[in-house]
């Protein structure tokens, strides 16, 4: 556990930590994948750290989990330490912006538990994180020591690191990583795995074009064990070979279905030669075929309906965002058909919208649940607008239609769930929170903390 010098050490060197995390991720994932390339070529997402997207949730995770953990000590009281380091890291999110909500420890604890599962991560990588993570924090040190030798301002800036803070840093990191193992080590469990049988063989018996630029394939198991079986509204990881040697890993929603197989959708992403394309997207859709084997994950995921209360439901989802949709209604479907459910999907245009009928036939299958489907292309919102979002938050040209939830009859009964791009997420969260809908009945699930950036596009679900 973290000591109380050591709090008091992260206390005084969290607004330095802020406003440099995005520098200390940056040498963090050098130091690491240079010690570690095959944490890069078959673990990480290669095309999210070219884009640096890997870095600044990094920055954004290290920065909450000490807020979280200083926050929760004894006598802390409000957190002027979190309203400063806000403050002083720039990519926390844009002025103005509807955010998600604040995290405590343990949830985002949780969430890199799930992270971890979902890339494979185990004890034993944890000593090359811990290496990487202590000397970039003593690099950052001597940098911001050289800067302010070499500064002629007298106006003190944020304290940075000594000894005693970097090692206040490292046994944070240690307290979390143990915690964040125990947790992946009781996902491997609840799947009836162990340590070394989480990765399992799986054969295509599916592969179509369900839209204009999204594959489904439906994998059932290549030996006699059936695949796992899973919660409605979980995820799994999906590995493949590409051309180069890598074995790169992404995250799809399960869409339900019968029980011995899983039915995955990955939208294929372009670039547009600003960024890298979708790597994993498109070898799923050039390269695999009926037959072709893949390498699957255990079962993932908090964001689920089967141990809630029969409260009525409200699913509000954007593009690729219905797949977990799909699965929870294919469950609700099956096992409560008569469950009060509404459904809200928001898609560019009718081309793009994947699984149209199977979203339609689930709905129809259920005599008190109703569906609005709108398409944005070119259309500007009152909330894209008043969230300060100066472009498109589901690609370039397409923007959200106002989120009428004057049509919906939501009560302080129903639990809503969001599935989509984080800042779709956080715009339909801050309105129906002005609805009057409690947050603590809003669900959602995101990889990173949930500080609801709107400076770039993250889709919640690692599908390149």
């Amino acid at each position: 556990m973290v000591t109380a010098s050591q709090l008091a050490a992260l206390t005084r060197t969290l607004p330095h930590v802020a406003a440099h995390a995005d520098a200390i991720a940056t040498d963090f994932y050098d130091r690491l994948f240079a010690a570690r390339p095959d944490l890069l070529r078959d673990r990480f997402n290669r095309g999210e750290h070219a884009q640096g997207r890997q870095a600044r949730e990094l920055a954004r995770t290290v920065v909450a989990l000490a807020e979280a953990v200083i926050d929760a000590a004894p006598g802390s009281g409000t957190s002027s330490s979190a309203r400063a380091a806000a403050t002083l890291h720039p990519t926390s999110r844009q002025a103005g912006a509807p955010t998600l909500a604040g995290s405590t420890a343990a949830e985002i604890t949780s969430r890199l538990a799930q992270r971890h599962a979902a890339l494979g991560i185990r004890r034993h990588d944890h000593p090359a994180f811990e290496a990487a993570l202590r000397e970039a924090m003593r690099a950052s040190s001597a940098s911001a020591s050289s800067s302010h030798s070499d500064s002629v301002s007298d106006e003190a800036g944020p304290e940075a690191l000594d000894d005693e803070a970097v090692e206040a840093w490292t046994a944070l990191y240690r307290q979390v990583i143990a915690e964040v193992a125990d947790a992946v080590d009781d996902l491997y469990r609840h799947a009836d795995l162990e340590p070394d049988e989480e990765w399992r063989e799986a054969i295509v018996t599916e592969h179509r074009l369900e839209a204009e630029d999204v594959v489904a394939l439906t994998l059932v198991s290549a030996d006699s064990e059936a695949l796992p079986r899973y919660r409605a509204g979980q995820f799994a990881s999906v590995q493949v070979e590409l051309a180069d040697g890598a074995r790169q890993i992404r995250q799809y929603s399960l869409r339900g279905g019968p029980d011995e197989q899983w039915r995955i959708s990955a939208r294929v992403l372009d670039g547009g030669g600003f960024a890298p394309d979708g790597e994993v997207s498109t070898h799923l859709r050039d390269e695999i075929a009926v037959g072709g084997v893949v390498r699957v994950s255990p079962p993932i995921g908090s964001l689920t309906i089967d141990e809630l209360d029969d409260a009525p439901l409200l699913f509000v989802s954007a593009g690729i965002g219905c797949t977990p949709v799909l699965g929870m209604l294919d469950h609700l479907a099956r096992t409560e058909p008569l469950r009060p459910v509404t459904a809200l999907h928001f898609e560019r245009t009718p081309e793009r919208h994947a699984h149209r009928a199977e979203l339609e036939a689930l709905v129809a299958a259920m005599p008190n649940a109703s569906l609005r489907v709108s398409y944005t292309q070119g259309s500007l919102s009152a909330l894209t607008a008043a969230g300060g979002i100066g472009e498109s938050i589901d690609g370039q040209g397409a923007y959200l239609d106002p989120i009428d939830l004057g049509t919906v009859a939501l009560t302080a009964e129903h639990r809503v769930f969001l599935c989509g791009p984080v800042p779709f997420m956080a715009i339909a969260r801050a309105a129906l929170i002005e609805h009057g809908v409690e947050a603590d009945r809003v669900h959602y699930f995101v990889f990173g903390p949930d500080d609801g950036s709107v400076t770039g596009i993250d889709t919640g679900q690692r599908g390149r």
